[in-house]
């Protein structure tokens, strides 16, 4: 396995796996697809249900989203997931947390049978 940004170690995954299953008993998480409507791009991603609705509202006039799975099972990938969901959100700028993000969002589309995003660098 290539290094990545994120390093984080099975304690310290349990522990956000748990703190996960937490959050999970107030809003779940889901996989979401969203359709550009003026280039046709079309991206799958992973929110809770408050932070979705709130999305599709925001973007109601640009994008078509649609819930593709409600309810994700919290599992390791899930985990490492949201730690790169969390890093991406306090270093935006950072291209290896970026690439982190990516790939651990394309993890968990992939454990729950979701077609994966292509490669951000990819043309349509």
């Amino acid at each position: 396995m290539k290094a990545l940004a994120l390093q984080i170690d099975e304690q310290q995954l349990q522990a956000i796996r748990e703190r996960m299953d937490e959050a999970n008993q107030r809003a779940h998480f889901v996989i979401f697809q969203s359709v550009e409507r003026e280039s046709g791009k079309v991206l799958r991603l992973i929110t809770d249900i408050d932070s979705f609705r709130a999305i599709q509202e925001q973007h109601q006039d640009d994008s078509d989203m649609v819930i593709i799975q409600d309810i994700v099972p919290i599992t390791d990938a899930l985990a490492r997931w949201a730690v790169a969901e969390n890093m991406a959100a306090q270093q935006g700028d950072n291209a290896e947390v970026l690439a982190d993000l990516e790939r651990y969002t394309n993890e968990v589309l992939k454990e729950n049978h979701q077609t994966v995003n292509p490669p951000e660098s990819t043309d349509d």
